[in-house]
């Protein structure tokens, strides 16, 4: 019953926060605004991944095992 109860005021909480929400003009802005600049954000991290050249890539992917390598020699 513990979990119930929980659920239960936890579903009126959402419930007065989404009727807050609502209720405020102008609140539509910060949607919109959070979800441009999640799509910025996801767009550029996509192009410059896609734009390195895969010599850089190569380099990253083999740093990589090269640390772990030598952290494994340091501890024998």
């Amino acid at each position: 019953m513990p979990s119930r109860q929980k659920t239960l005021k936890t579903q009126r909480a959402m419930k007065l926060v989404s009727s807050l929400l609502e209720s405020m003009t102008g609140i539509h802005i910060f949607y919109v605004a959070g979800l441009l600049i999640f799509l910025t954000l996801f767009i550029v991290i996509v192009v410059r991944t896609l734009r390195r050249p895969s010599a850089e890539m190569n380099e990253i992917k083999e740093s990589i095992l090269i640390e772990n390598d030598s952290e494994e020699s340091m501890k024998a």
